[in-house]
């Protein structure tokens, strides 16, 4: 048997819609491993995005599909406004409106992948997808073909863990695990779903609707265990550990083995500065000017004390909107007051503040000491790759849950976007500049044990392109000869599944076994009884009946 008939090659189609670049960076890095073997590589995307994958980094793509025009700057200023505002305490109804959204693109979505699957020239033999592209899953539906999701953290509502209270992404500040939560958290953890049931009902049946106008009628595929691949881009010692079906791994850190270099201004900058903190809190949060003065106000004071000796705070243009130019303040002890004007024109020497910053050359550089973060999946990733200790504010999602599993893992402190003070910021920032003279709380060496597990887990991108295979490989034989749409019949299940999912729920989780073993019980103690009843009624006619027996065989022995 030669090589192309063990290891074929096919054409992978990956999907990313809605979300942005960071959505769509892990799902290229498994393209990338994916092509290195010999896969043809096509992208499939939103107007205006397509130019995510026009340069030599992503060359390894072939094709760009789209799929329609995508969200307009208006609609995703107002969802980062309102996902900044979000309390994840008070419900899920408040980010409803978000999801939304992101869930209007299904249509022109499901029906540009339906376009590309109909034509033979174009259909692809697997499609990996960002988890917001719910369509993926209903082409997998309709055309039998295989599918991977990639995740950024454990999904919700998906496997669960009777041991981690809440969903992943929507759980409360400082919850792990039923082992350090308090009877009252898990319980709050668990109502914050429930509280916004409402919300997601008139969700489910916006959604029904949608799919009616559509012309799709069966439900939504939501599998507990799934029938797919489940890609995480995250790893066990940030991400909780428990227990995964074979369709699930997480394989992250998913990072480029490339990055941009230090610009020229960077790069001067971390030359003369030789303890620098690293700010940036995403590209799309909208700081209050309020909150940008707190942040301002505890810099300073680590800089008085020579804690950091320079700052790079990464702003963009709609970042800065709501910020006040004229407000002053006095950087260093005895020095004239500064306006934050000047801080953004980048008229401090001490101060650095571009529009975009090359993040992983700065995380990578020694004069970086701390790096100040929203704790998106992408952002806590480099951290630790990196090797730097966090300061972590978590605005929504996912950050708030990457925010608490950093500072467990013990290389970061946080702070909570409603209630931070400048002095709470200096304090914490201090206690981990201060690490080494820490007897109670060594940073550094958790930062380092975390760095050397990101180094190894990186490798597990290489098990994700393992798994893309096999699940290809093995689709396109187990099913019988069908139409370019699919239609074959079932020949073996699928080999990654675990078997409960084909069965009744009774069978799966032995509940007959339990009822025969039950009935068989009662039925022996209730025979038992009913002769023991039996013996006790008819007790004396039966001794006498004995004794008369006993005497007889005595005659019969001594006659």
């Amino acid at each position: 048997m030669n090589s192309s008939e063990v290891h074929p090659s096919r054409k992978i189609l990956l999907v990313v819609t809605t979300g942005g670049f960071t959505h769509a960076g892990p799902v290229l890095e498994v393209g990338r491993t994916l092509a290195a073997r010999g896969h043809t590589i096509e992208f499939a995307t939103l107007e205006g995005q397509e130019n995510w994958v026009r340069n030599e980094e992503y060359e390894f793509v072939t094709k760009v599909h789209l799929l329609g025009a995508g969200p307009t700057e208006d609609q995703l200023e107002a969802h980062y406004r309102r996902s900044q505002k979000w309390d994840v305490s008070k419900g899920l109804g408040a980010s409803m409106e978000s999801k939304y959204l992101f869930d209007s693109f299904w249509p022109q979505t499901y029906h540009g992948l339906k376009g590309i699957m109909d034509d033979p020239a174009t259909r692809p033999d697997m499609m990996i997808a960002d988890f917001f592209v719910d369509a993926v899953k209903d082409i997998h539906v309709e055309y039998q073909l295989p599918i991977a999701v990639v995740w950024p953290n454990m999904p919700f509502l998906m496997m669960p863990c009777s041991y981690i209270p809440g969903q992943p992404g929507f759980q409360l500040e400082g919850t792990l695990t039923s082992e350090t939560a308090s009877m009252w958290l898990r319980i709050k953890n668990e109502l914050v779903v429930l509280t916004g049931l409402r919300a997601i009902l008139k969700w489910v049946n916006w959604t029904k609707q949608m799919r009616r106008d559509n012309a799709v009628y069966y439900p939504t595929h939501r599998p507990q265990k799934p029938d797919y691949l489940i890609l995480v881009n995250s790893f066990f010692g940030l991400e909780i550990p428990r227990d995964l079906p074979p369709t699930c791994a997480p394989i992250g850190p998913l990072l480029s083995p490339t990055y941009p270099p230090l610009d020229t201004s960077c790069e001067e900058f971390l030359g003369r500065h030789r303890s620098v903190l690293y700010i940036g809190l995403g590209t799309h949060i909208i700081l209050p000017n309020k909150d940008a003065i707190k942040i301002i106000n505890g810099v300073m004071r680590l800089m008085q004390e020579g804690l950091i000796d320079g700052v790079i705070w990464a702003i963009g243009k709609k970042s800065r909107q709501d910020l006040d130019g004229n407000q002053t303040f006095q950087i260093k002890t005895n020095s004239s007051a500064t306006k934050l004007s000047e801080l953004l024109a980048n008229k401090h020497p001490d101060w650095l503040l571009p529009f975009f910053a090359p993040q992983r050359a700065i995380l990578d550089h020694e004069s970086t000491k701390l790096y100040f973060t929203h704790g998106g999946g992408s952002s806590a990733n480099e951290a630790l790759y990196h090797g730097k200790p966090l300061i972590a504010m978590g605005f929504f999602f996912d950050q708030i849950a990457n925010t608490t599993r950093l500072v467990a893992a013990g290389v970061a402190e946080s702070l909570n976007k409603f209630r931070f003070t400048s002095d709470e910021l200096y304090a914490k920032a201090k206690q981990i500049l201060q690490s080494d003279k820490n007897n109670h709380k060594s940073y550094l060496r958790n930062v380092l044990r975390m760095k050397r597990i990101a180094h190894i887990a990186a490798h597990r991108r290489n098990h994700a392109a393992d798994l893309v295979e096999e699940l290809m490989y093995d689709n396109e034989l187990r099913f019988s000869p069908g139409d370019q749409n699919g239609g074959g019949r079932e020949l073996r299940p699928m080999h990654l599944q675990t078997a409960d999912m084909r069965m009744p729920a009774y069978k799966a989780k032995n509940w007959d076994l339990y009822a025969v073993c039950v009935l068989g019980t009662s039925v022996l103690m209730g025979s038992t009884w009913f002769a023991g009843r039996l013996l006790w009624t008819f007790r004396a006619p039966l001794v006498e009946q004995v004794q008369l027996m006993v005497g007889e065989g005595l005659r019969r022995v001594f006659k």
